[in-house]
């Protein structure tokens, strides 16, 4: 079946719209448990900034610092998105099912798979990038090589993706499976489970970083200024993931279906 997208991303900011009280609670938890463990971890790690103004000798202990911190700020951030997309997953497909901020921050069996999914498709996704823009950087300039990368793993994320809201909803299928089910509709899983996340979330990182940018000073110097700023990126990031997640539940039901 072809899927009407653009319907589909409608109903998807309605709901959010309509159960923005639920979507605050779900989502409070892992905001705030990114947002202070990245603010940790630019404290640790210190001003990424020496990286632009000495491209020349970058200290080997700040490398590892901002080695050590990216994997960190990493891990967290796929633990707590694994906890609210279960979560959001399921209010949509399952229906609702009573859960308390306690029950929703509660890491269970299905969460494990879930995870273990994700794991899977990023490696893979790495991979794929890195072989081909070894193939690509032979034949290409720089500048057309990432634009056709961040293309070819954005559809390929598409074609894999539906995996995820199987495992939410306690329900198995491969990798294969998701191919199969997402044939002739690539270009609407692109748009839904890649563009329109990313939209919505640099959309608003943008808006933010540019009401912030006259206040770098007090920022550079203030952790909690740090924290604030960190945890509104967060919040617009989970409201692009509520509405991904969401959109991509309904594309999962009408193709299982």
């Amino acid at each position: 079946m072809k899927l009407k997208i653009i319907e589909i991303i409608s109903f998807a900011f309605k709901d959010i719209w309509e159960n923005r009280r639920d979507f605050s609670s779900l989502a409070f938890i892992p905001v705030l448990m990114v947002s202070i463990v990245g603010t940790l971890v630019a404290a640790l790690v210190g001003d990424p900034k020496v990286l632009l103004e000495d491209t020349r000798s970058v200290p080997t202990d700040l490398l590892t610092k901002l080695v050590l911190g990216t994997i960190i700020n990493w891990i967290f951030g796929l633990i707590f998105y694994t906890l609210f997309a279960v979560t959001w997953f399921r209010r949509t497909l399952v229906g609702p099912e009573n859960i308390t901020i306690a029950g929703a921050i509660s890491w269970k069996k299905r969460h494990w798979k879930f995870f273990s999914r994700l794991i899977l498709i990023i490696v893979n996704l790495f991979g794929l990038f890195l072989i081909l823009s070894f193939l690509f950087m032979m034949i290409l300039p720089i500048s057309p090589v990432l634009i056709i990368l961040i293309l070819l793993i954005g559809l390929t994320y598409g074609r894999l993706c539906l995996v995820l809201p199987a495992e939410a909803e306690d329900r198995k299928i491969s990798f294969k499976d998701s191919i199969q089910l997402t044939n002739g509709n690539t270009l609407p899983l692109l748009i839904g489970a890649v563009a329109l996340p990313f939209s919505v979330m640099l959309f608003g990182s943008v808006i933010i970083l540019s009401i912030a940018s006259g206040l770098t000073s007090a920022i550079g110097s203030s952790v909690t200024a740090q924290f604030l700023l960190l945890f509104t990126v967060q919040s617009i990031n989970y409201i692009g993931f509520a509405i991904s997640i969401t959109t991509l539940a309904i594309i999962y039901r009408q193709l299982i279906n």
